[in-house]
């Protein structure tokens, strides 16, 4: 599972996009990983409060999978523009929703497809870091946590596994700690 996550990793945004399209589920995690935390950042910087940000990056992500068949790099911007635009326009809803002050035009332009190749190796080796610690989880839990990121509730992973939810909330938080607990070990040495 984690040499072939890498190799996933290896791959541009259109590439996951066609293997998520077809139905391969590593492939939507890695992409979704890919995003996950850019997503947020961005969210954060323009004015969402942290815990906000965390509900509208979920809720994005879900738009971006629901809809990840309609996109078409020949007529639209860059893969990375179009899921920013979503998760700003998502953003946007979330303010209205809830009554919040929306963040002026200026504050919320997209991030563009501005990636050098410095960038794009540090970013390869961030996620290369994130693979590894995860890969030391068992399966059940790198599932369970899989589950979660893309939005699903504690209810639905119980169902999904055909486990009690106290266990899947146990799983979770257990998975937690010991990801914290790894990445402090890796940074001693």
């Amino acid at each position: 599972m984690v040499k072939r996550t890498r190799e996933l990793e290896e791959y541009d945004d259109l590439k996951l996009r066609d293997l998520v399209v077809a139905g391969d589920e590593m492939a939507s995690s890695c992409l979704f990983r890919r995003y996950q935390m850019d997503i947020k950042d961005f969210l954060v910087s323009r004015g969402c409060q942290s815990d906000d940000a965390d509900d509208v990056t979920i809720m994005s992500l879900q738009k971006i999978w629901k809809s990840m068949d309609s996109y078409d790099a020949e007529r639209e911007a860059s893969f990375r523009t179009w899921v920013f635009t979503i998760a700003k326009n998502t953003y946007l809803d979330w303010c209205k929703r809830y009554n919040l002050p929306q963040p002026q035009n200026s504050d919320m332009i997209s991030i563009t497809d501005d990636s050098t190749p410095e960038t794009s190796l540090i970013e390869k080796e961030r996620q290369a870091y994130v693979e590894s610690l995860l890969g030391q989880l068992s399966e059940l839990d790198q599932n369970i946590l899989f589950m979660k990121g893309v939005g699903m509730k504690y209810e639905e992973i119980a169902h999904e596994l055909g486990i009690s939810l106290s266990i899947v909330k146990n799983r979770i938080h257990q998975a937690k700690l010991k990801l914290v607990e790894l990445s402090k070990d890796v940074r001693k040495d």
